[in-house]
Order: C-alpha cells, then sequence, then structure tokens
C-alpha cells in the first residue's frame, strides 16, 4: 500500500483531516487507480494541526504536535551557534531566526495554542532584546510522555472542549493527571493553555 494513502487514511481515521474539506482527494480505488493526498498536514511535523473533529483519541495526536512546539521553541529554535548575553545578573540566548521575532514566534505557537496562550507563553518566557527574541539560557523540557497519554472527555460544545488526561511519565511507573482546555480557531482545535503551564 502506498505511503501517502497509508499516512492520509490515518489522519482521516483520527480525524486530523476534514473528508469533506478536500484534504485527500480519492476515488473508488481500482486496479488502475491511486489515490493521492493533497497537502495532509500530519502533528509533529511543521505546519498547524488540522483537528476539527475533537475526540478522546484525536487530541493525543494534537497534544504530541503541541509538545513538539514546545520543545522546539523553549529549546531556542533549530540547529544554530548560541549567541548568549548578560542581562540583569542571568545568561541569555537569543533564539533562532525561524522563531527570532515575537511575530515569528508567535505563529510558531499559534499551530497549537490559542493566540491568548501563546500570547501569554510569548510574553512571559521570552524576552525581546534589540528586536529579537531571547530567553534565560538553561534546559527546558517535561518528563511526560503524552505520546501514551488517555484522554476523558469532561465538557464539549461547538466552541470549547476540557479534557482530562493520564499522562505518564517517561522512565517511570507514576502518572501525572492534566486538565486541558481547547477552543476551536477558524474551523481547528488549539490548547487553550500556555505551554509552560502544560508541559
Amino acid at each position: 500500500m502506498n505511503k501517502k494513502w497509508m499516512i492520509g487514511t490515518l489522519a482521516l481515521s483520527l480525524g486530523l483531516l476534514s473528508a469533506g474539506g478536500g484534504a485527500i482527494a480519492a476515488s473508488t480505488p481500482t486496479a488502475n487507480t491511486i489515490a493521492k493526498t493533497v497537502g495532509a498536514s500530519i502533528p509533529g511535523k511543521e505546519g498547524p494541526a488540522t483537528i476539527n473533529n475533537l475526540t478522546e483519541k484525536s487530541i493525543i495526536p494534537l497534544l504530541v504536535h503541541a509538545q513538539a512546539i514546545f520543545s522546539y521553541a523553549s529549546q531556542g529554535g533549530g540547529d544554530y551557534k548560541r549567541e548568549i548575553f548578560q542581562y540583569k545578573g542571568d545568561e541569555y540566548r537569543y533564539l533562532s531566526s525561524d522563531i527570532g521575532t515575537e511575530q515569528k514566534l508567535l505563529n510558531y505557537i499559534k499551530k497549537a495554542f490559542t493566540h491568548n496562550a501563546a500570547v501569554y507563553y510569548a510574553r512571559s518566557q521570552f524576552m525581546d532584546h534589540e528586536g529579537r527574541m531571547t530567553q534565560v539560557n538553561r534546559d527546558y523540557g517535561t518528563s511526560l510522555d503524552f505520546g501514551k497519554a488517555t484522554a476523558r472527555m469532561v465538557s464539549k460544545n461547538a466552541l470549547s472542549a476540557v479534557f482530562e488526561l493520564t499522562v505518564p511519565y517517561k522512565n517511570q511507573g507514576a502518572n501525572k493527571d492534566v486538565i486541558v482546555k481547547l477552543k476551536k480557531v477558524e474551523g481547528y482545535w488549539r490548547i487553550d493553555v500556555s505551554p509552560n503551564a502544560l508541559f
């Protein structure tokens, strides 16, 4: 089976894509017909999360995608030579150029988070220094494994939802209960909790 077709089918079955939205163009498969994907975004890859049918199963790929966004931003971005400077007794580092301005950082974070969550995160965890975004130079991250989480829907309507998740710690036997609030933004679900509070 064609890998693109398998990815498209998986995305559709998890509610990541809308069949009516034209994200997958396929005719009835026959021996001479090949189904093709058209611009499908996969969680964890660059691009907006495209979950429009939020369920207890489809929230997990959205959270994994959001965790990848958080990790990338909290590590300062992509591979680059770190530029370090001192400010008020703390060591700071500049972010990589792809997320190096406040607007670029916000646009990146909003691929999985609401505008308000992204603004809060950007303004509380980063600093604009001479037109470039910076952060305190330390290791950030999470010991939670959202890929192995289980979810229970607490409430949901057309524009907002609340889920309770049980998330295991990596390499530990313990779990953590996490409440995740979401809002629908331009037809797609976004997390309405600041990344630093969630992860």
